[in-house]
C-alpha cells in the first residue's frame, strides 16, 4: 500500500500525526493547492491533466486521501488512471448522481462514472440525506439502476415519489400502494450487516474494486465535513471494505470528506453548491482533530486490507 495526500485545501496538512504516518507507510504528499480553484466542485480538464502529471503511473494498492468533499469528483480520475475495468464501492450520505449539467463535479461524477463502460457497477453505501425523497427532481442518474450498474443502499429505508416508470433492481423497487408512481428503498440499519454486505459482494463483476469513502456518511463524532452529514459508523464501514476485499482485489481506494472553508468559488460554483446542498462553517481545528484520528484509523486498517 502506498499512502498518497494530495494537499489541496490545507485540511490534510493541519494533521501532522496522520501525514507523519503516511510517510512512515511509504506514502508521500502532492502539493496541489494551486490546482484547487478549477478543481473545487467543479472539475477543469487542464486541471485534471495537470493533476494527472503530478500523481505520476498508477500503482495497485494506492490509497489516496483529497481533503474535502468538494473533490470527490476527482475519484473518476483516480479511476481512469487504473487502466482496466473495475467496480466501485462508494461510502458517501449523498448518492452524487446528478445527470446535469453535464459537467465533472462533486454532484455528478457517478453519473459521469456510469458512462464509462469500464465502470462495470457502483455500489452506493449508506446515503441517509434528502436525495432520495424526489430523485427526478434533480436529474437521478435512475436508468442504470433498472439497468444493474448501479445499486444504491441507504442506511434508512423509506418510500418515495418518483414520477416514472415502476421499476424492480436490486435495492429499489415500486412500492405496493403508489400505483407505480414512487420507489421504496430497503435500508441497511437493523439488519445484519456483515450478511447484507456479503450478499452484495457475490454479485459483484468479475473484476478489481475501487472503494471511494466520503467521510459525510460518517457522524459528526467521527467526521468534520463541509455538508450535511449521516450516521454510519466507521467501524461498520472498514468492516465492509474488509468483506469487499475477500471478494475481489481492490485496485485503490480514495477518502475525502475533511473540512476546509470554502472561499473564493467564483459565481458558478456557489451557484453550484447552491443547489447541491448548502456549506457548513465550523472550526478548523476541530475538524482537523476528529478528522486526523479518522484518517489514521482508515490509514492503519488498509495497510492490513492492502498488504
Amino acid at each position: 500500500m502506498r499512502a498518497r495526500v494530495i494537499d489541496l485545501d490545507g485540511s490534510l496538512a493541519v494533521q501532522p500525526g496522520f501525514v507523519a504516518a503516511c510517510a512512515q507507510a511509504g506514502g508521500d504528499l502532492i502539493a496541489a493547492r494551486a490546482l484547487a480553484p478549477k478543481l473545487r466542485l467543479l472539475a477543469q480538464k487542464a486541471a485534471l491533466r495537470a493533476l494527472d502529471r503530478q500523481l505520476g503511473p498508477h500503482r495497485n494498492g494506492d490509497l489516496y486521501f483529497i481533503g474535502s468533499g468538494d473533490f470527490h469528483h476527482l475519484t473518476l480520475k483516480l479511476v481512469e488512471r487504473v487502466g482496466a475495468p473495475v467496480s466501485i464501492i462508494h461510502f458517501d450520505n449523498h448518492p452524487d448522481w446528478i445527470r446535469l449539467p453535464a459537467s465533472l463535479n462533486c454532484g455528478s461524477w457517478v453519473a459521469r462514472a456510469l458512462e464509462r463502460p469500464d465502470v462495470l457497477r457502483i455500489i452506493t453505501l449508506g446515503p441517509d440525506s434528502e436525495d432520495l425523497r424526489t430523485p427526478q427532481a434533480k436529474g437521478a442518474a435512475l436508468r442504470p439502476i433498472r439497468e444493474g450498474r448501479l445499486e444504491v443502499h441507504p442506511l434508512h429505508g423509506g418510500t418515495t415519489a418518483y414520477a416514472g416508470s415502476a421499476f424492480r433492481a436490486h435495492g429499489v423497487s415500486a412500492p405496493h400502494g403508489t400505483g407505480g408512481r414512487g420507489l421504496a428503498w430497503p435500508g441497511l440499519s437493523g439488519g445484519d450487516w456483515p450478511a447484507q454486505i456479503e450478499t452484495i459482494a457475490t454479485r459483484l463483476p468479475d473484476a478489481p474494486l475501487w472503494v471511494t469513502l466520503d467521510k459525510d456518511v460518517l457522524s459528526r463524532q467521527e467526521a468534520v465535513t463541509n455538508w450535511d452529514q449521516g450516521s454510519l459508523s466507521l467501524s461498520l464501514v472498514l468492516e465492509a471494505v474488509s468483506i469487499f476485499a475477500r471478494h475481489r482485489p481492490i485496485a485503490g481506494m480514495d477518502v475525502c470528506g475533511d473540512y476546509s472553508a470554502a472561499d473564493g468559488l467564483g459565481p458558478w460554483r456557489r451557484f453550484l453548491a447552491f443547489c447541491d446542498r448548502s456549506q457548513r462553517r465550523i472550526s478548523t481545528f476541530t475538524g482537523a482533530a476528529i478528522n486526523g484520528d479518522t484518517n489514521l484509523r482508515i490509514l492503519r486498517h488498509m495497510a492490513q486490507v492492502l498488504q
